[in-house]
């Protein structure tokens, strides 16, 4: 998620109240969605396409689970839903069409007293969404979870996904003290595909959330020691090798004042996918080279993420410059990890209609990616799932109609 004092401003997280929510220009709300599954097994790629074992395209529709504090996930999935159980909430998340969910972890987590207590949240969520036959992609959000002032929760304001050692100034960017070197964020996500290992609920492993390309932070295909391009690769064996089949997640770093590849007026909100096709993460041959990496970034209006321009043939271009072009040009596919609105103002709306004609192939006479035959839309993620300022639900449990009226038209 973008940096938390945005978003705190913007959607009115902690508030009692539903703002009046704006319906799209045009649309009808269903009341109920069909959930397109996703089929058994692992996933793969091909082109820009993800594809299920039988050569399949599939498209992702998640819905993004609360949590990464030092906290059971159990219940942290459900401090803020008044359903009843992370059951109630699996079933409820299937009926509104999604057929995945994200989880976030964080490694300080991993390694505290509560470490027992919060793996076995994690395990709950994958047992309860695998009950529903729902997918999990595990997100590492950040180093140091709810440690400090918390500001790191929803970025870490470093840039970077370790926050000890060579390219640090030893801390998290938020004044935490580092606990996490490059070596142990390694061993960390080694721990979890071990644990999850053989389990084809668990289909993705999202390396890092939302990294930064500002001057002295994320850099991309350099050799640098914060080259990230460098980390996913490295990372990306050692998991793939762990868990064969699994998909190996790559975000571009988000860049307000430009872009790595340059380009007039080119700025990277959203994650910086830029140098992708001169220097594309590509795996060892025993895993699967290209075939399991996805790339992914994270589209949120102005009211959010201040983005702008965040709608219209302006918005547009700067997708396809920034990652578009992946799909366009059949290189590779894009997950939009994160997406969402309060859908309160015209813009929030102008904002979902430019998105959700892109990712559904409308815009290919701009630029943009145009599917046909079987091929899918690009796969997207509502954020989140709660009854908070962009949350998919109201307070009462029941869906939120304005925010339904935008994903439902991702769902395939």
């Amino acid at each position: 998620m973008f940096a938390t004092a945005a978003l705190l401003a913007a959607t009115g997280v902690g508030t009692a109240t539903q703002a009046q929510a704006r319906p799209l220009a045009a649309g009808a709300h269903p009341a109920a969605a069909a959930a397109q599954l996703l089929p058994t097994g692992y996933l793969d790629t091909n082109g820009s396409q993800i594809i299920d074992s039988t050569g399949k395209p599939v498209r992702i529709d998640a819905a993004a689970l609360h949590g990464n504090s030092r906290l059971d996930q159990n219940v942290i999935v459900n401090q803020d839903t008044p359903l009843a159980g992370l059951d109630a909430n699996m079933r409820a998340i299937r009926a509104a069409g999604f057929n995945t969910v994200t989880l976030a972890w964080s490694d300080a987590s991993l390694h505290d007293a509560n470490a027992g207590a919060y793996l076995a949240g994690l395990d709950a969520v994958v047992t309860a969404a695998g009950s529903q036959l729902l997918k999990v992609i595990m997100n590492h959000h950040n180093d140091e979870g709810a440690a400090g002032n918390g500001n790191c929760l929803a970025q870490q304001g470093n840039g970077l996904w370790y926050d000890s050692g060579p390219g640090t100034d030893g801390t998290d960017g938020c004044g935490t003290p580092g606990t996490v070197t490059q070596a142990s964020f390694l061993a960390d996500w080694q721990e979890i595909a071990t644990r999850y290992k053989g389990n084809s609920t668990v289909i993705g492993f999202d390396l890092d959330n939302e990294p930064l390309a500002y001057p002295g932070e994320s850099t991309w295909g350099d050799g640098g020691v914060t080259d990230i391009q460098a980390m996913y690769t490295s990372v990306g064996n050692a998991v793939e090798t762990i868990d064969p089949g699994v998909l190996v997640i790559c975000e571009g770093p988000q860049n307000y004042g430009g872009s790595f590849a340059g380009g007039a007026g080119v700025k990277a909100f959203e994650g910086d996918l830029t140098e992708v096709a001169a220097h594309p993460v590509v795996l060892s041959t025993a895993n699967a080279g290209r075939k399991r990496v996805v790339y992914s970034v994270h589209e949120y209006p102005y009211s959010v993420g201040h983005t702008t321009p965040d709608s219209g043939p302006e918005a547009v271009a700067r997708y396809n410059a920034v990652w578009g072009y992946l799909e366009a040009q059949n290189i590779a596919p894009v997950w939009i990890g994160e997406a969402g609105a309060a859908m309160t103002t015209d813009d929030d709306t102008a904002w979902a209609n430019t998105l959700t004609s892109y990712v559904n192939g409308q815009e290919g006479a701009s630029g943009g990616p145009a599917f046909t035959g079987t091929q899918q839309g690009v796969s997207i993620t509502w954020y989140v799932w709660d009854t908070q300022g962009l949350g998919a639900l109201n307070s009462d449990g029941t869906l939120n109609q304005a925010r339904f009226g935008v994903y439902s038209q991702w769902h395939t």
